[in-house]
Formats: C-alpha cells, sequence, structure tokens
C-alpha cells in the first residue's frame, strides 16, 4: 500500500499548506474531472470517479474522511487541492449551496484510486 504523504501542520499565522499543491491535479482531455471520470496527481496516481453527484449528507461524510480533497471549477481547468486542517472551513463555505437550484452551485463526486483511497472533488458551477 501506498505511504500517504500529510502536509505540515500550519503556524499561528500561516495558512494551511496543501500535500499537493495547486495545479497538481490534471483531468482527462482538458475536461472537467466530474465529465471525464477520472484525474491524475502529480505522482501519476490515476483516481476514477466511484459516484456523484453527491448530497450534502455524502459531502459532509467525505470533507472529514477522505484521504484528499481538490476543488474546481465547472471547466474542470482550476484544481486546488485542500489540506486536511482547512476542510472544515472550506465545508462552512460550500454546505449550505450544495442541491441549491441557484445558478452557482457545488457539486460533490467521489473518486478512487487503485490502492484504495478515496478523494472527493468539489466542482463549482457559475
Amino acid at each position: 500500500m501506498a505511504k500517504k504523504k500529510h502536509p505540515q501542520p500550519a503556524g499561528p499565522d500561516e495558512e494551511p499548506v496543501s500535500a499537493d499543491p495547486a495545479g497538481t491535479y490534471e483531468a482527462g482531455a482538458g475536461l472537467s474531472p466530474s465529465a471525464s471520470g477520472e484525474l491524475t496527481d502529480a505522482s501519476g496516481c490515476r483516481w476514477t470517479r466511484k459516484r456523484g453527484p453527491l448530497d450534502a449528507r455524502l459531502v459532509k461524510r467525505l470533507v472529514r474522511g477522505a484521504d484528499e480533497m481538490i476543488l474546481g471549477d465547472g471547466a474542470g481547468e482550476v484544481l486546488r487541492s485542500v489540506a486536511p486542517q482547512a476542510r472544515d472551513a472550506e465545508w462552512e463555505r460550500i454546505k449550505d449551496r450544495l442541491d441549491s437550484p441557484d445558478p452557482g452551485t457545488f457539486q460533490g463526486y467521489e473518486f478512487t484510486a487503485e490502492d484504495g483511497r478515496t478523494l472527493l472533488y468539489v466542482e463549482e458551477f457559475c
């Protein structure tokens, strides 16, 4: 089983540091991961979509339990890793908009790697 990378804890005046810096995930063929059904990280690990869009209950569970979490836009061009210590703040930001009828909404998707790790991908549509 692959060894997990863990980010260093942030100091009191620092932003949390992600284990995977922004831009290290790529969706297939220039599509968003939700459309392509897969993405690859900087280490070459391929993640495959398992299910989604997820309801708010499943997103909340994965915010706290997934091995990795990334945020992206509907075009799949901007993918940003979220450090474990920053997940609660991100959840507060998106929870009221999940399943919203408003044009700008968030949708969650669960991805898995061959080694069994899970990734939560939250996509924002504007």
